[in-house]
């Protein structure tokens, strides 16, 4: 073949080409994430936390100096994809893959006071325990900041399997502690929950939510 006819042949095969790397381009990408299930809060996780977004809390300190938290965003509820399994990843780097997922139900109540200079941010969720396998567990959150110092703590509501737990799977080390008798400021509760960090501490109680909280200068525990 001459150097013309080769040019030519050429010419009618690149059009060619160009459509199959095309087709190839759309046919290797990965398909859309696959929903296979859906996560309510299970009633543990929905109780622990019993308000409807409308409430004022008072707090006050050993002095006797009250603190009014509100909630301006009130109950937020969402629901996200939580994906347990990846189902494809394309060899380009940055390009997106697919996952299997449930969709995942959380409510979140974030409390402000003191012109916004102590804030409690309360979260009930759930969360993949082991990826790669459709098991789940619910779990609460809570931050708490007063101005600039802040922590955050983590609780495990229930376990949505029957092995055992695991904890050291989740990469979590802030957990709360429980306490089968807490007084703070000379007021009692039983069976609460305490996350403590240098001179800060959150405390809650299932069934009633904050009860208390501290600083380097203040404890402060909720009028009941």
């Amino acid at each position: 073949m001459d150097q013309t006819a080769k040019f030519f042949a050429m010419h009618k095969i690149l059009p060619t080409l160009l459509i199959v790397a095309a087709l190839c381009a759309n046919a290797c990408g990965c398909p859309p994430d696959e929903k296979t299930g859906t996560l309510n809060l299970t009633a543990a996780a929905q109780s622990f936390l019993p308000y409807n977004g409308s409430e004022t809390l008072t707090f006050t300190d050993e002095t006797g100096a009250e603190l009014t938290l509100q909630l301006p965003r009130g109950q937020e509820l969402k629901t996200d994809q939580l994906c347990y399994r990846t189902t494809c990843t394309e060899a380009k780097y940055n390009t997106p893959s697919s996952c299997e997922y449930y969709d995942a139900d959380s409510r979140r109540y974030t409390f402000f006071g003191a012109g916004n200079t102590v804030v409690v941010d309360l979260l009930v969720y759930s969360a993949v325990y082991d990826y790669g396998m459709p098991v789940f567990y619910d779990a609460l959150q809570v931050g708490f900041s007063v101005g600039t110092p802040s922590i955050i703590g983590h609780h495990l509501i229930e376990a949505r399997f029957t092995e055992p737990f695991d904890t050291t799977k989740l990469g979590i080390s802030d957990f709360f502690q429980e306490r089968p008798t807490l007084v703070l400021n000379g007021q009692a509760f039983s069976n609460a929950l305490a996350y403590e960090e240098g001179n800060m501490g959150v405390y809650i109680e299932q069934g009633t939510g904050i009860i208390g909280f501290k600083n380097a200068e203040h404890i402060w525990v909720v009028q009941q």
